[in-house]
């Protein structure tokens, strides 16, 4: 009997998670202001998505002084743009179904714990957030954990504007025989 209701848990939640994201991308509309910046990739929900992930992720390594925290943001989503315009369009398929569904009110607080706005949201419950994703049970929350931790670390890092933070010299140069 608890194998059946386990089987039919797991069907049941693994449902209502493929409704919830044919609905948040059947609703899907801009829910930030637009965007300064153009974009290849990343829409203006994205970016306040991952301008508020990525000082989260990056506590530690993301420079704290305003100008700096400013131009970090304005690199990091330059990277994350690169990085998802590059993916195989399933992959952006679902990476935008993910957006759409942590950008509609209802379900950013529901699913999230975000009461405002992505631009709005508070460190701490970003991160709480991204713990509860990182440490859940179900797979879906745990990949999405997983693209904004990926594309968020490759954007960062991959950029030779954080590599002295972290002593990294840069790639060797290769000398050609003389």
């Amino acid at each position: 009997m608890s194998l059946n209701t386990s089987r039919r848990t797991f069907i049941a939640a693994g449902t209502a998670g493929v409704a919830m994201l044919a609905l948040a991308s059947w609703l899907r509309g801009p829910h930030a202001p637009p965007s300064a910046e153009a974009r290849r990739a990343l829409d203006a929900d994205a970016e306040a998505i991952f301008a508020a992930v990525a000082p989260v992720l990056l506590a530690g390594a993301w420079p704290q002084e305003p100008s700096a925290h400013e131009l970090a943001i304005r690199d990091t989503l330059a990277g994350i743009d690169t990085a998802v315009a590059g993916l195989p369009p399933s992959s952006r398929e679902e990476l935008g179904e993910l957006v759409a569904l942590l950008s509609l009110p209802p379900v950013r607080l529901a699913f999230a714990g975000i009461h405002g706005s992505w631009h709005t949201a508070s460190p701490k419950a970003v991160r709480q957030f991204l713990d509860r994703c990182r440490t859940s049970p179900f797979l879906l929350l745990r990949a999405a954990y997983g693209a904004l931790h990926s594309l968020t670390f490759a954007a960062w890092y991959g950029n030779p504007k954080s590599w002295p933070a972290i002593g990294y010299p840069g790639p060797p140069v290769l000398e050609s025989p003389a």
